[in-house]
């Protein structure tokens, strides 16, 4: 049998036998401006951008199954891009969902995800993911784009998610 003392002997010669231990240099490929280039050959600027990027992975079920059932009708209220990271506008009679939809002030798609979203009929959050609070809320929720919708069930479950404004015309209570 082994004293103490050896073992804590063979765990500091493996801990300084793994300190000196090096691998080989990978080459790392990514995409810039439009095709994949080695980032050892991008340019100063380029290669800072590329230290700052952060890597998201999809959940195994993205994109998330869509909501089925029948539209509702289009009672809820719409208003222009909310300046905080939530606004809240409300939807229709006594709808028990809700629609969070993940917006950017300089989203191209996100003025008609808002649109069809107000024509649900149900509550609907506008999270602007441009403010700190809004990328938070976003990658707790693992949102990858804009616009993204979620439906929620009153008691929180996600029931659905739909990416542009024909998807979130088609997501229904289900």
């Amino acid at each position: 049998m082994r004293s103490l003392e050896d073992i804590d002997r063979d765990l500091a010669a493996a801990g300084e036998a793994l300190s000196r231990a090096e691998g080989t240099p990978a080459e790392v490929y990514s995409r810039i401006v439009g095709y994949y280039r080695s980032v050892r050959n991008w340019n100063k600027g380029k290669r800072e951008e590329y230290g700052e990027r952060k890597l998201f992975r999809a959940p195994e079920n993205f994109p998330a199954r869509a909501a089925s059932g029948a539209l509702k009708k289009n009672t809820a209220v719409y208003a222009a891009a909310p300046e905080s990271a939530v606004s809240r506008y409300p939807g229709g009679d006594g709808a028990e969902e809700r629609i969070i939809l993940f917006v950017r002030p300089a989203c191209p798609a996100c003025p008609g995800a808002k649109a069809a979203a107000g024509k649900l009929g149900i509550p609907v959050d506008l999270v602007n993911a441009d403010t700190e609070d809004g990328m938070a809320e976003a990658v707790k929720r693992q949102v990858f784009s804009t616009p993204t919708a979620i439906l929620l069930a009153r008691d929180g479950r996600e029931l659905g998610r739909a990416l542009d404004a024909g998807s979130i015309g088609k997501l229904a209570a289900v």
